[in-house]
C-alpha cells in the first residue's frame, strides 16, 4: 500500500525526501524529550539517514507520513508487527492555522483505519512515558485500555473492535466522513 486517503487525510510511506522534515521533528525538545527511543539527544542528518537506511527493507515495521493538503503535519508507525498486533508510534506536528482537533483525529482515525482494514491487524499495543500527559489522554479518547504501569511509561491495549466503537461515534461528532 503506498497511499491511503480518509478523512481529508493522506497517508504516505515514508519516503527519503521526508526524512528532514521528521529529523527536524524529532529534534524539537518538546517532542524529543517525550520519546524513550531517543531521550532528547540531537540527531544529525547522517543519523537520519542511517535510521532511514535501516528501516527500509523491514519485514515487522511500517512507517507513514501523513498529508493534508500535500502539507506534512504528521508520522505515524507500527513496529513490532506479529500475530495481527503492533506496536504504533507518531508525531503530530499540525500548523496552528489548520483545524488542529478534526485534523488531530482524522489522522489517528485514518492510519487506525487502514490497520485495521488495509495491513490486517487486531489489536495496537502502545506505551507512553508517564509525563507525555497529552499522549496518555489521546489513548484514552482512542479507547486504549491502560493494561500497566512502571516506573517509567503506562502500556495500552486496542482491540479492533474497541477502536471501532470509539471511531463510529467520533467521526459523527466531528462531522468527518
Amino acid at each position: 500500500m503506498s497511499e491511503f486517503n480518509r478523512y481529508g487525510i493522506k497517508i504516505e510511506k515514508l519516503k527519503l525526501k521526508d526524512i528532514e522534515i521528521l529529523r527536524k521533528w524529532r529534534n524539537n525538545p518538546k517532542i524529543s524529550s517525550l520519546m524513550l527511543s531517543q531521550n532528547g539527544e540531537y540527531i544529525t542528518k547522517e543519523q537520519q539517514l542511517k535510521w532511514y537506511d535501516s528501516i527500509k527493507d523491514k519485514t515487522d515495521a511500517l512507517y507513514y507520513m501523513v498529508f493534508v493538503d500535500e502539507i506534512a503535519v504528521g508520522y505515524f508507525c507500527f513496529q513490532q508487527i506479529a500475530n495481527k498486533c503492533a506496536v504504533p508510534g507518531e508525531i503530530l506536528v499540525i500548523p496552528s492555522q489548520m483545524d488542529q482537533a478534526r485534523i488531530t483525529f482524522g489522522a489517528y482515525c485514518a492510519v487506525y483505519d487502514m490497520a485495521f482494514e488495509i495491513l490486517g491487524l487486531e489489536q495496537l499495543k502502545a506505551y507512553s512515558k508517564l509525563e507525555n500527559k497529552r499522549a496518555i489522554r489521546m489513548a484514552r479518547l482512542l479507547n486504549f485500555q491502560t493494561t500497566h504501569t512502571d516506573n517509567q511509561c503506562i502500556y495500552f491495549e486496542l482491540d479492533k473492535d474497541d477502536y471501532y466503537q470509539m471511531r463510529n461515534s467520533l467521526i459523527a461528532k466531528l462531522g468527518l466522513s
